[in-house]
């Protein structure tokens, strides 16, 4: 056989296999904990602790692992990972179908109705499929920046599906989110009215204290959010006037958002009140509550706020995301500066002063 690299190797090929094996097995040592074998199931506990370990979000990264990544490539040696079997787990997981929710450790069995836009469809698993491999990519990348891996090129030559991204286009007019605030029960209602005047995520907004509305700079102090960054988050005159409504006489570490019996919101507990509200208000099915914080974002940038605003008020490090997601809806206000502020040089008198005269000889 022809050496490939991969069943068949010639002389250099397994030498340089066989120099990375052992690269491998010294840069682990013997004294660690899982014994001198390094797993990707190792190697994704790992990541997972680092997460935790930095107060990012981890609950949805760890759901993903236990269903994507670990059934397929748990068991995997790091060392034995190749390109070719990452590629594979990629694409099938973009050839599967949403799941729905199954029981703990149950075979799965139960799939979610695709969009009947077969294109869409497709572009939608393989927009999953890159976030899968973007975690798996992470892991690795992790315990090879720690010395536990020899070389990153087995994933680092694995490609994402190109052009999946999609600007957001769902969020809710003044009317409809008008609409949503009157349809929700007491203490859902100002949930939601409170992530329309901030754009913050549901957990951060569930994690505010009394003590982080500060009214002096008339904002918002988010301790944790999902990057792992505190933040401000400023408000108008409403948000001033609704936050301020919430917290007045009350203790500085109580909750500002609570539920109808005095508790605090946890994971998941708005979700079938805010499916409800959603039916009654007569929107589109299928809106979530994050795209609550879409419709803050999009509102602001039609009223002409620059993306470097909005992304400081959504807690991202610069305006690639909000320029991904969001750009499209400042074309208007790109078009009304530019009238504005652009050079002139009379020509448009010129050319009224030509069209009248043409007019007159005609005449």
């Amino acid at each position: 056989m022809d050496a490939d690299g991969l069943t068949a190797f010639s002389f250099e090929q397994a030498q340089s296999k066989a120099r990375n094996w052992f690269q491998t097995t010294a840069a682990r040592g013997s004294d660690m904990p899982w014994g001198g074998k390094l797993t990707d199931a190792t190697v994704i506990e790992r990541y997972l602790d680092y997460i935790k370990a930095h107060k990012k979000s981890h609950r949805h990264l760890e759901t993903y692992c236990n269903a994507y990544l670990l059934p397929k490539l748990g068991r995997v040696d790091c060392a034995d990972l190749t390109t070719t079997m990452i590629r594979s787990w990629h694409q099938g997981i973009a050839k599967e179908p949403p799941r729905l929710r199954s029981k703990k450790a149950a075979k799965q069995i139960r799939y979610r109705k695709e969009d009947d836009n077969e294109a869409e469809a497709r572009r939608k698993r393989q927009l999953r499929a890159n976030r899968h491999l973007a975690t798996l990519k992470a892991a690795l990348n992790l315990a090879w920046r720690d010395g536990l891996i020899a070389h990153n090129d087995a994933w680092s030559r694995v490609r994402p599906f190109p052009g999946v991204e999609r600007q957001r286009t769902r969020f809710l007019n003044h009317d409809e989110a008008q609409r949503l605030i009157n349809t929700c029960e007491p203490g859902l209602r100002e949930l939601v009215q409170a992530a329309l005047l901030t754009g913050a995520r549901y957990g951060e907004l569930c994690a505010l204290q009394v003590r982080d509305v500060n009214r002096a700079s008339e904002s918002l102090y988010i301790r944790d959010s999902k990057s792992g960054k505190s933040r401000h988050v400023y408000l108008n005159d409403e948000g001033i006037a609704f936050f301020t409504s919430l917290v007045v006489g009350r203790a500085p570490t109580e909750p500002v958002l609570r539920k109808p019996d005095g508790s605090a919101w946890g994971r998941d507990l708005h979700a079938r009140g805010f499916r409800a509200a959603v039916v009654r208000a007569g929107i589109e099915k299928g809106f979530t509550f994050h795209e609550l914080r879409h419709t803050w974002a999009s509102l602001t940038i039609m009223e002409g706020a620059s993306l470097m605003v909005v992304a400081q008020q959504l807690g991202h490090r610069d305006t690639r995301m909000v320029e991904l997601h969001y750009g499209h809806l400042a074309d208007g206000y790109v078009r009304d500066v530019v009238r504005k502020t652009a050079p002139s040089f009379g020509y448009a008198s010129h050319a009224q002063s030509v069209a009248q005269l043409r007019v007159l000889a005609k005449g």
